[in-house]
């Protein structure tokens, strides 16, 4: 299988790719929307909700490779109000430059869950070194750039179809020693 991502208006990703299941059929195509577990605090109580870890992307898992995929899913594009374009991480052969590199493809299939969810994260401070205990950053330390412990999230810096991104990740500090 095969991920490829499209640039889509922000805040219409789950119509575009509810768009493309029901109403642009392709055999074997299955388009998502990444997520992220929230946790924050609203009156006391501790909420979880779920956000859309790509703002402004869908993501298309297929088993189609390169330019197949994107001459069955230009006309789609074309016809969309929703829908930008299609990116290219950068390859120079065309049929390689539309699929998502393998090694950016096995970093978020390890984040994610089967409902392509990235699930909260905990974790520890120590002095300046932050320490994961539990959940999909576990091991994955060094991708942590900053976190805001009030707001129970860290921002990572991962490859995405060939450029550097932050990416906002649940993570609960559960203790912070000097």
């Amino acid at each position: 299988m095969y991920w490829y991502v499209l640039f889509v208006l922000t805040g219409y990703e789950q119509r575009v790719a509810n768009e493309i299941t029901h109403t642009w059929p392709i055999d074997g195509i299955k388009p998502f929307v990444p997520m992220y577990d929230a946790r924050f605090r609203r009156a006391g109580k501790v909420i979880l909700e779920k956000r859309r870890w790509t703002p402004g992307y869908v993501l298309v898992e297929s088993p189609q490779k390169g330019l197949d995929f994107y001459l069955s899913i230009k006309p789609f594009i074309a016809r969309s109000e929703y829908t930008l374009r299609m990116l290219r991480n950068g390859a120079i052969h065309l049929d390689e430059s539309f699929e998502m590199d393998s090694r950016e493809y096995a970093l978020l299939q390890k984040l994610m869950n089967n409902e392509q969810c990235v699930e909260m994260s905990k974790g520890l401070i120590e002095g300046a070194k932050v320490i994961v205990t539990d959940g999909p950053l576990l091991g994955h330390e060094g991708l942590i750039k900053k976190i805001n412990r009030h707001k129970m999230e860290a921002t990572i810096h991962a490859n995405f179809m060939g450029s550097l991104r932050e990416l906002t990740v649940g993570l609960e500090i559960i203790q912070k020693t000097p």
